[in-house]
Order: C-alpha cells, then structure tokens, then sequence
C-alpha cells in the first residue's frame, strides 16, 4: 500500500520519482522499515510518500534517514489488507475515486450511479497480488495481478458483483476494483458503499 508520514526536516528540498521502478532514495533521504530501504514517491520537509513492500507484515518500525541525521524508530503494524479509496476534490467537496464507466467521469452528485451502473474504484492497501509484483514496479496488464484476499463491495447493504480487483495496470502500489451494480439496489442522495476485505472495511 501506498503511505504518507508527515514530520519535520525529513528532506532538505522538494524531490518527485521520476522514473519506474521507484528508488529507495530521493534528494539524499530515504526510509527504512524493519531495517529495509522502500521505494519513494515523494520527498519534502514535512511529507513522504512511499510505498510499503509486500513482505511488510504485522509489528513493524519505520525510520527515516537524512542528511542531517537519523529519525527514532516509529513503530507501526502493517495488516494483510487495509483498503483505502483514494479522494479527490470538487469544491468544497470530498469525493471518493470512483468511476461510472459509461461516461469515464467520477461519480458526483450530478452523475450519480444508477442501477445496473458498471463502476471502477480506485484505492490501495489491498496487500498481496498474485502474481506477486516487487515493491517500486509498475503493474501489469497481462497477467492481471488480482488480489489474494477478495473484497466484498456492498452498496446500502446490497452486493455488487466484482469482476476484477487487483493492482492497476502501469501503476504503482494503485489498486482498482471493477464492480456492477445490482438493478435492484436502493436509492439515495448519499448511501453508504463500503468495501470489506481480510476483515478490514472502509466506508
């Protein structure tokens, strides 16, 4: 999955990854867990962007390494599936990533999802894939690499039948999952769609 930590002094400047595979270092900053370099998306002084390895498992401990000196070890625990949906802003408001596949565009309150609706959700924290990509790699588009643990998507309660969810194709640590709508799901102006995975849920 995809993390952020935020802090101060984790960089001297602003540096961006601009190639795949991720390095494990960007502008002379980098972070370990369990002892072990992980690829880096992002550097500044008060945020990084990264990406956990897939062999990362329970009790861990996070530490980042500067030039100007080495952090205290931050513990944290690493589940096998933690789903996130991405967000993205319209306005005032916070949507969540996800797409109606009709028209290509996010779902918002003037493109509402609809009954028999297919949609793509956008998210990461899904943990392993199979087959397995190194941490840092783009994924790919054949084989597909699906999810190891299926998540469960529901709609106010109802199922949606899943297609596809696994990591999405040229990107790195991005997860989609591609579901239908059941036509006979309840409506609303805000109904909650939640997805369950390993145990872990996100609404």
């Amino acid at each position: 999955g995809l993390i952020s930590i935020y802090g101060q002094n984790m960089s001297g400047a602003n540096f961006a990854a601009s190639q795949v595979p991720l390095t494990t270092g960007l502008g002379n900053s980098c972070i370990g867990v369990n002892g072990s370099p992980i690829p880096l998306l992002y550097v500044s002084p008060g945020q990084i962007n990264a990406q956990l390895p897939f062999h990362a498992g329970g009790n861990a401990s996070l530490t980042i390494h500067t030039p100007d000196g080495l952090s205290n070890d931050f513990p944290l625990n690493v589940q096998a599936a933690a789903p996130s949906i991405f967000v993205t802003s319209s306005g005032s408001r916070t949507l969540g990533l996800v797409v109606r596949n009709t028209n290509g565009q996010i779902v918002t309150p003037t493109n509402p999802i609809h009954p028999k609706d297919a949609i793509t959700i956008y998210l990461t924290g899904m943990g392993q894939t199979s087959p397995a990509i190194p941490a840092g790699a783009a994924a790919p588009s054949d084989p597909l690499a699906r999810v190891s643990q299926s998540p469960a998507i529901t709609i106010a309660g109802m199922d949606l039948a899943v297609s596809y969810a696994g990591l999405a194709p040229g990107e790195v640590g991005v997860y989609q999952i591609n579901a239908t709508v059941p036509s006979s799901v309840l409506t609303g102006r805000s109904l909650p769609l939640t997805i369950d995975q390993g145990g872990a849920a996100t609404t």
